[in-house]
């Protein structure tokens, strides 16, 4: 559901901006913020996100996509060959 950024003309130059979310059908926040606070609130949730993504490596069920050292080297392995083709054949 997407999110949309507000700004608010009619509120004090300091206070002008919240966000209007579909999920909620309102504004995230009680008060508007300025740009700079709305920056770091937005920064600070995509960094919290971020690190549930990296500590869920530690678990079971990873929320990002992983493979194995061995898989890794045999994509490169892979890809280094299909490049070395499409050379010879460029050639050809």
């Amino acid at each position: 559901m997407p999110r949309f950024y507000v700004r608010n003309e009619s509120a004090p130059e300091d206070k002008q901006w919240n966000i209007y979310s579909t999920i909620v059908d309102n504004f995230l926040f009680d008060e508007w913020l300025s740009f700079p606070e709305l920056v770091g609130e937005v920064v600070d949730e995509l960094v919290q996100d971020k690190i549930k993504d990296l500590m869920s490596l530690l678990t079971d069920n990873p929320r990002v996509n992983t493979m194995s050292y061995a898989e890794a080297c045999q994509e490169i392995e892979y890809m280094r060959i299909m490049s070395e083709e499409e050379e010879d054949d460029a050639e050809d």
